[in-house]
């Protein structure tokens, strides 16, 4: 399968880690903690885990930004 590079791809990246992010910072509050199962109000640990994915988004979105030919 071959990797998807340019622009388009990088701002899909982006974007999708802003919505990693705001779904955590939801997920602290207890703003939607209807989604998740369990008694707590505030699931820290699913938190954690959409920090990471939009950690490692951004990162995926510097592999496959296009490299300047300098």
């Amino acid at each position: 399968m071959p990797v998807m590079k340019g622009w388009p791809t990088v701002i899909g990246l982006v974007l999708l880690a802003v919505v990693f992010v705001v779904l955590a910072v939801l997920y602290a509050t207890g703003t939607i903690s209807f989604l998740a199962s369990g008694g707590h109000k505030n699931h820290y640990s699913h938190a954690f885990l959409l920090i990471v994915l939009s950690v490692l988004s951004l990162v995926a979105a510097n592999f496959v930004r296009p490299k300047s030919a300098s």
